[in-house]
């Protein structure tokens, strides 16, 4: 018996679809046609503009923080070139030189004899030497002080205070007026009720010269002093070299005082004196009063 089998037919498979993987784009490259590569060169070229672009705003954003950073180091900078620049033009300025002189408080004292010693004419403002002319100014023989001050741009103020009259000195038959210092100011007119000192001396003084300032010293000290102590006031002075200052009251009393130290003791000692005196019925002339403690009544 003959079997026949009948052949199956192959089964149809069903279409499928089989995704793979692109390769890597390190590892394929894409392949472009001609006409992308000149494409891609236009590219390059547009966004190699764009970065010169974005860097020129970068180094710009950077030089605006530095300016930021340092402006107080540039302000100084710009401050101090600024000082040295006004500095070298006020040294070489013909505008900053001295043109003009003014002189202030010269009565007595001649204004041409002040101007004949001051030479800054045509002289720097900042380095006229203002000092060596006060000290010119103040060898005149009526003159106290000197102040020069500077007053912008080209004038020097000179200040002059005079020696101011005090009393008197008779010397050599003349009398001469003289400031509290013993400075003769001349034959000018001595201020009314003023003191009076007779000198035995007998060579002649011009305006400038000192007499003995211990001699004006002791006066200056009497006359405020022996009012109080004794209860008189002196009618004359005299001065003599040897002996100093020698006073007379108006009760005709004499005392020989010496030099102007310890005025005030001496007046006391006088004032005890002759309290004793009149106590014991005792008469004197002179009182020699140059050593203090130890009196002599001649």
């Amino acid at each position: 018996m003959i079997r026949r089998h009948e052949q199956r037919k192959p089964r149809r498979q069903p279409n499928r679809i089989v995704r793979r993987k692109r390769p890597a784009k390190a590892d394929v490259p894409l392949q472009k046609p001609a006409h992308a590569e000149v494409g891609r060169k236009d590219h390059a070229v547009g966004r190699r503009r764009r970065r010169l672009g974005t860097q020129t705003v970068a180094y710009g954003r950077r030089g605006l923080s530095w300016l930021r950073a340092r402006r107080l180091s540039i302000a100084a900078a710009l401050l101090l070139l600024s000082v040295v620049g006004a500095g070298v033009w006020a040294w070489h300025s013909p505008a900053l030189r001295v043109r003009e002189v003014e002189v202030e408080g010269a009565v007595a004292t001649r204004e041409r004899d002040i101007l004949e010693r001051v030479d800054l004419w045509g002289e720097r403002m900042l380095t006229a030497n203002l000092g060596s002319v006060a000290d010119a100014i103040a060898e005149l023989p009526l003159v106290a002080s000197v102040e020069i001050t500077r007053e912008w741009p080209g004038t020097v103020h000179i200040t002059v205070r005079e020696r101011e009259p005090w009393g008197s000195w008779e010397q050599a038959g003349l009398r001469y007026t003289i400031d509290r210092e013993g400075y003769v100011l001349g034959h000018r007119d001595p201020p009314a009720g003023s003191t009076t000192i007779v000198s035995n001396e007998s060579y002649s003084l011009r305006p400038g010269d000192r007499v003995d300032y211990h001699a004006v010293d002791a006066a200056a000290e009497i006359n405020q002093q022996i009012e109080e102590a004794l209860g008189t006031r002196a009618v004359e002075l005299t001065y003599s070299p040897g002996e100093g200052i020698r006073v007379r009251t108006a009760d005709g009393q004499t005392a020989l005082l010496g030099d102007s130290s310890g005025i005030a003791y001496k007046l006391a000692v006088w004032a005890r004196v002759a309290e004793e005196a009149l106590a014991r019925d005792i008469t004197y002339s002179t009182i020699d009063l140059r050593f203090g403690d130890r009196p002599v009544l001649r």
